[in-house]
């Protein structure tokens, strides 16, 4: 016996398939809902990246500097205050300075407990595509301390080979450093290599980009660039130091 069934058989569970479907508009509206989601959810994640990676270059930048300006701050409070303070600005915009002072626990002093210690700036390769300024640090013999000492006014400013020296921080824009001292009157007013007295304060302005920028500067000029440029964009990879080293016990 062959039975038929009529279309209205099962009203019910056609109701309930239909119910259960999607649409092709329901369906478009879904994908263009979570493909606004993901899209919003991976920007968020490639900005937090981006902050970090900046924050991380901030931290390493800062490392470097609290170490530099360490080094520093030791050889002057060792620094001889009754010598001559040696002191030059570059064509490139840097500065160089030079003083006597005692040895460390930790230096050879079999040879006298006098070192001069010269702080500077030279442009050298970090490979063989690029280039970049640093800054160096030299220490003399307390053989050639004597010399200088010896000469006295008469001392040359000390010679330093940036190709044997170690550098302190690298990537530099920008090192200035203002001697000052105090007048009559009290205030603080720049020093010259003609006061008879010796600077009391140094202020210390350094100017720093982190390793991963400086990739995109491989030439001096790049670097001399840079160091004039107002461009906002050019200069919000730069980091700036600023800092007062007082000279008197």
């Amino acid at each position: 016996m062959t039975v038929h069934l009529s279309s209205n058989a099962f009203p019910a569970t056609r109701r309930l398939l239909w119910r259960r479907g999607f649409t092709v508009v329901e369906l478009m509206t879904a994908m263009v809902v979570t493909s606004m989601l993901m899209i919003a959810l991976f920007s968020l994640v490639g900005q937090s990246s981006t902050n970090y990676r900046l924050s991380q270059r901030k931290v390493n930048t800062l490392a470097d500097t609290r170490a530099f300006l360490h080094f520093l701050q030791n050889d002057l409070s060792s620094r001889i205050s009754d010598t001559r303070f040696f002191y030059r600005e570059t064509s490139a915009g840097f500065v160089e300075f030079a003083f006597t002072r005692t040895r460390s626990v930790d230096e050879d002093t079999s040879k006298g407990d006098l070192a001069t210690t010269i702080y500077y700036v030279a442009v050298t390769e970090d490979d063989a595509r690029h280039e970049s300024p640093k800054i160096f640090r030299r220490t003399l013999s307390a053989e050639d301390t004597q010399k200088l000492l010896a000469l006295g006014e008469a001392a040359p400013f000390p010679t330093y080979d940036a190709n044997a020296d170690e550098p302190l921080v690298y990537n530099v824009v920008s090192f200035m450093i203002k001697p000052t001292l105090r007048d009559d009157s009290g205030d603080w007013r720049e020093w010259t290599a003609k006061d008879p007295k010796a600077p009391e304060r140094l202020q210390l302005t350094l100017d720093l980009i982190d390793d991963t920028t400086a990739q995109r500067f491989a030439s001096k000029d790049d670097w001399v660039i840079l160091s004039a440029s107002t461009d906002p964009k050019q200069r919000e990879a730069i980091r700036s130091f600023t800092h007062n080293i007082s000279l008197t016990p």
